[in-house]
Parts: C-alpha cells; structure tokens; sequence
C-alpha cells in the first residue's frame, strides 16, 4: 500500500478505525473522518503511534449532512491529487427517530445517503487514480433487511433496527460501480 491514498469514513473508532492502522502499518497514506475534529484528530494521532506511519490525516463532517459531505469531498479533493481507495465505513444505529438538518431520517441519511453521496462526489478522483477501489463496509444485519421504499425515511412506525437494517441499499450503490471504476478495469 505504500503510496497508496486511502480515505476512510467514520475512523475515529472500531472497525474504521483498526482498518486506518492496517492500511498505515502497509505504508498508505490514511485519510479518516469524523464528526467532531478533536476526536478526529485524536484518534489520527492514536493511529500514527500504533502504525509508527505519520502520514495520517483528520477531516471533520456529519455525514447525516449534505452540505458536510460536499465541504468533506471538496478538503479531500484539495488535500490528495490522487484517492486509490475510498472505504465507506461510517454509519450507526439510533433507537428513536430524528431528522437531520435536511429533513432526512437520521439513520437513512447516515448509513446510506452520506456513503452514495461521497462516492458520487470523489468518482472522477477514483478513475483518474485507477485502479482505484471503494469498499463499502456493512454487517450481517444488513443481510436481513429489505428496503422499504414506500417508506425510505421510516416516518410511519420507525425501528432502529428495521432502519439499520435497510443499509443493504449503500452495498448495491456499490455493486453499482461493478467492483472497480470504470477505467480501472482491466
């Protein structure tokens, strides 16, 4: 990976954030997001010391967001001249229903939204820089769940768990991409 440029969503912890220590330990440069730029920072910092790589970079967005997830794809545009791989990873689980600044469901706009949206934002960046990958990271859960478009933002009776569970939508966005970007295919 060493040359490689990675951006990973939602790495300030868990799987995100042992999946931006691996790829730094292979010698990547790692680009992680989180909400809050602080803890963003922090677990940037945690990263180099575990992978003993300095080359890891803090970008701060609420993906639930639209706005902050044009300004995240336009600082990723601006601070790498080249993206091989774009890791989808942000997403989470909420109990109780809420609506975003966009008056999306929260956990729609999070877990599926905000991945499809920045992929779409940084393409042209992937193809250029080909061969380039995205990987969209989900959980068993998903393998469960059925999308109900009737009702994409769960506003008749809401479900944390059915609305997680409807995040199979970002794996087909994905499967959209027919694995690698166009002109990476070989």
């Amino acid at each position: 990976m060493t040359g490689k440029i990675v951006l990973i969503t939602g790495a300030t912890g868990g799987i995100g954030k042992a999946t931006a220590i691996g790829l730094a330990r292979l010698g990547a440069r790692v680009g992680i997001t989180g909400r809050d730029l602080s803890r963003a920072e922090q677990a940037a910092s945690e990263i180099r010391t575990l992978s003993g790589n300095p080359a890891v970079d803090a970008f701060a967005a609420d993906l639930s967001s639209q706005a902050e997830v044009h300004r995240l794809a336009n600082a990723v545009l601006n601070a790498y001249p080249r993206l091989d791989v774009l890791v989808n990873n942000v997403g989470g689980f909420w109990a109780h229903r809420h609506s975003t600044a966009d008056s999306l469901e929260h956990t729609f706009a999070v877990n599926h939204l905000a991945s499809f949206l920045l992929t779409n934002l940084l393409l042209d960046r992937l193809k250029a820089s080909a061969p380039a990958r995205v990987v969209t990271v989900s959980s068993h859960v998903q393998a469960e769940g059925r999308i109900e478009f009737d009702d994409l933002q769960s506003a008749g009776n809401y479900s944390g768990q059915a609305a997680y569970s409807h995040t199979p939508a970002s794996c087909a966005q994905t499967s959209a991409l027919k694995t690698k970007p166009e002109s990476s295919q070989s």
